[in-house]
């Protein structure tokens, strides 16, 4: 049998953010497909499909650090990948409530290629060839295909937002950002459903990089985060990371200036509480800095920024006040000559 495709049947296209080897996989099993349908040989054709399908669900898992057991049945991967790629935000995806639909069933559609490669597909020593048909190769290929696309599309910005390659970037990338990149990436990393563990270390890498002058990472992490209370788009975590990002670097030299003071403990003021994460950089400040100030700002400088970590002092729940007080005391200069 030969089934007759339009052209650009299979124009999938790379998703940005994709790494090389993953890349790899889905254009492996894709030239499989391609060369089972050129040689007229549907039943091949329902295999590599299915694979195309497995493969890119597994790149989904594998990317999100939980990849899967070989021994896992298809549908049950293809199931928790699309789960993990349904609720990703992007500023061009879909995510309403008729196009998720769509989007679900395309998923649910695409789990029976299990089903129908183990009944009528290759790689089988069968006694009885299956009764294969035109309709029923092209019926799984647009089955297939049809989320493929979909999680192609949102591969992309899934692949982007993932914690290890967004503090990567922000790290060893010195030319990396430009205005608005990295505020698209943040959406993409959906901060609110993470770990709090890979929000912190978002927000260290973003205040970090603030720290280097990098004025893009500025406008698109730190300030529309003190533009905002609102701990569902700026979770406490990711809060809590900028602030220590703002205070030290990554050698842990301290890096506290009359500015970046200021702005860490205004990025705090949703928090209710992170005594236990002041006192021991408060702590930290006091060993590694002499009393007194700033040495590279004027008397009149540190003399604002003992009064404004004073003033803050009565803002704050009583747990955190003790760290203030002593970090007051320590910026605190000398009589002005």
């Amino acid at each position: 049998m030969r089934v007759t495709l339009p052209p650009m049947w299979f124009d999938i296209t790379r998703p940005d953010y994709l790494a090389d080897d993953h890349w790899r996989c889905v254009e492996h099993e894709a030239n499989r497909l391609r060369r089972s349908l050129d040689a007229g040989d549907g039943s091949q054709a329902l295999s590599d499909i299915k694979c195309v399908v497995e493969s890119i669900a597994r790149i989904v898992l594998d990317i999100e650090g939980t990849p899967a057991d070989p021994n896992i049945p298809f549908d049950t991967v293809v199931n928790r990948a699309h789960q993990l790629l349904a609720g990703q935000p992007g500023r061009e995806l879909a995510n309403t409530s008729v196009f998720g639909q769509v989007a679900t069933q395309a998923s649910k559609i695409a789990r029976n290629l299990g089903q129908i490669r183990n009944e009528f597909g290759g790689g089988h020593g069968r006694a009885r060839t299956p009764d294969l048909r035109d309709e029923m190769v092209s019926l799984a290929l647009d089955a297939g295909l049809l989320w493929s696309r979909w999680a192609l599309r949102r591969l992309g910005y899934f692949s982007e937002g993932r914690p290890t390659n967004l503090i990567n970037d922000l790290v060893t990338q010195p030319q990396n950002f430009h205005a608005g990149l990295l505020a698209r990436r943040l959406q993409a990393a959906n901060l609110p459903a993470i770990e709090a563990r890979h929000q912190r270390a978002i927000g260290v890498a973003v205040g970090q990089r603030v720290m280097r002058e990098t004025f893009v990472v500025r406008w698109d992490g730190l300030e529309p985060c003190l533009a905002s209370d609102d701990l569902n788009t700026w979770p406490r975590d990711y809060r809590i990371g900028l602030a220590y990002g703002l205070w030290f670097a990554p050698d842990d030299r301290v890096t506290l200036m009359p500015q970046s003071l200021r702005e860490a403990l205004k990025v705090l003021e949703p928090v209710a509480d992170c005594a236990d994460d002041l006192t021991e950089w408060v702590d930290r400040i006091i060993r590694a800095t002499v009393p007194g100030g700033f040495a590279s700002t004027s008397w009149q400088e540190n003399f604002s920024a003992a009064r404004f970590v004073e003033n803050h002092l009565a803002l704050r729940p009583p747990e955190e006040r003790p760290a203030l007080a002593a970090l007051a005391n320590h910026l605190e200069p000398g009589p002005p000559f």
